[in-house]
């Protein structure tokens, strides 16, 4: 039976190897018992959801009534409701927040002591972020439409600016994660899309490095 909902969050991997997950290329695989029960579960973090089967603990087979979608009798019920509370469990030990435009603004306030400015009334949700004694730029939080950056998908997306040396953002562009810059200069100033499979750390690292180099 597969479970969705994993769309908001970021698997930390030495938060699962340390709970307990084994990696098998791609995937995390765990075999656990059910609380109070008879049963195991083998649970597959998938890209957006968890793959779970559950087993016998005294045969190993698979107990199918679990994967039967419309029985609703009170002891599958029962397993279902202590799957899910494991489940959440692991979501809470396992994995962070994606919310990625969140979790780097929340950066730039705790490392640099800065706070977001929306300068623009008619954007009120783009934010930039200013250094602390030459009062300048050095990150800019928008939301903008895809093909703004040239791409064939509908929707927006959220982006981050940041200065960088020329040469760096000439090596960073990929046009897959960054981007040359949404309306700043494109020799000195990079995009970077926020999306939950983006290097976060990385982003960390070049937003440091913006602000270093705005502060000079």
């Amino acid at each position: 039976m597969l479970y969705y909902g994993l769309e908001k969050y970021i698997l930390d991997k030495e938060k699962a190897l340390a709970y307990g997950f084994a990696q098998q290329e791609e995937k995390f695989v765990l075999v656990t018992d059910i609380a109070e029960t008879e049963f195991y579960a083998k649970i597959i973090i998938n890209a957006q959801n968890f793959e779970v089967n559950v087993f016998d603990k005294d045969t190993d087979e698979e107990y199918l009534p679990f994967n039967v979608a419309d029985n609703i009798s009170g002891y599958v019920t029962s397993i279902r409701e202590k799957t899910e509370q494991l489940l959440q469990e692991i979501t809470v030990s396992c994995f962070a927040n994606a919310n990625v435009r969140d979790l780097l603004m929340q950066y730039c306030n705790q490392i640099f002591g800065t706070v977001p400015e929306a300068p623009w009334k008619d954007t009120p949700d783009a934010f930039t972020f200013k250094t602390a004694k030459r009062n300048k730029w050095y990150a800019v939080f928008m939301t903008i439409p895809y093909k703004s950056l040239g791409l064939n998908i509908k929707g927006n997306v959220d982006i981050v600016n940041f200065k960088l040396p020329p040469e760096k953002v000439a090596i960073l562009t990929d046009k897959k994660f960054f981007y040359p810059a949404y309306h700043m200069n494109k020799k000195h100033w990079l995009t970077a899309v926020l999306s939950k499979n983006l290097n976060v750390e990385l982003v960390k690292q070049l937003l440091a490095e913006s602000y270093h180099l705005v502060e000079k």
